[in-house]
């Protein structure tokens, strides 16, 4: 399905009934990213899943897209569904988006998966938008493989790297060109974690070989924030461990609730 949010068309799917849950999806991915997650979790919630702007099937629009432009149609979703209170899980690109709106807007419990707080390393990401541009998706996600980008867990398991590869296909290099640049000019959240009043608690969620991980002790200033680590995993855990992140997500949901 789609809304037209300002200038925008972003594709959502919904699954389940029941306390509504938001999940935002990494960079160069969409709703896919979350297929394993999304079936297990609409067992007990109602599942939203979309395209970020630029991604998926959402609009491709000729500018760069702040995390700001993400976090408005985040909350232009949510108020289109008549959604309250609703429980946000975000992951890498989408921990971005999940604080920004935190930081703004009711939030009833908040799951950051691979989080960072602030731009990435610009340095490789030029190098990135070009192989996209130049020779597509797929030859990206194997340059970044090549590289060393991505952990064994992922590289190494025939499934989990099909899926990843299927998600970064659904995606145009234009698209991914302005996300990227976008990214690039995210601001630094970290002086404001501590401004992030979730009532339900923020779990943090890392795989041992993410070099996010670093991230973690600023991270853990979000007030009420605990963590996890599935260790022999890197940063793509809903492909590389769908079933140890779900077991992680439904404890802290149902376990705290």
């Amino acid at each position: 399905m789609f809304v037209i949010l300002d200038d925008a068309k972003i594709y959502y799917e919904i699954r389940g009934e029941g306390k509504p849950v938001i999940l935002i999806h990494h960079l160069a991915g969409s709703y896919k990213s979350w297929s394993d997650i999304a079936y297990q979790l609409s067992q007990k919630f109602m599942v939203i899943s979309y395209d970020l702007r630029g991604h998926g099937r959402s609009s491709i629009l000729p500018y760069e897209y702040r995390i700001e432009d993400h976090s408005k149609d985040l909350k232009g979703l949510i108020e289109y569904l008549r959604l309250d209170n609703p429980i946000i899980i975000g992951h890498s690109l989408g921990t971005l988006v999940a604080i920004d709106y935190a930081l703004r807007n009711a939030v009833d419990k908040l799951i950051l998966i691979g989080a960072l707080y602030k731009a990435p390393n610009p340095e490789p990401y030029e190098k990135y938008v070009s192989v996209a541009l130049n020779f597509g998706m797929e030859a990206l996600a194997e340059y970044r493989k090549t590289i060393g980008d991505f952990a064994d867990s992922l590289v190494l398991n025939p499934v989990a790297w099909r899926k990843l590869l299927e998600v970064y296909n659904e995606n145009n290099p234009l698209g991914y060109k302005y996300a990227v640049e976008g990214l690039l000019h995210a601001r630094d959240y970290s002086k404001d974690l501590n401004k992030i009043d979730v009532k339900g608690g923020t779990l943090l969620i890392y795989g041992s070989e993410d070099k996010l991980k670093q991230n973690l002790n600023t991270m853990l200033t979000i007030p009420n924030s605990s963590y996890r680590i599935l260790n022999g995993y890197g940063h793509f855990l809903n492909f590389e461990a769908p079933d140890e992140l779900y077991a992680s997500i439904i404890d802290f949901l149902v376990g705290n609730s």
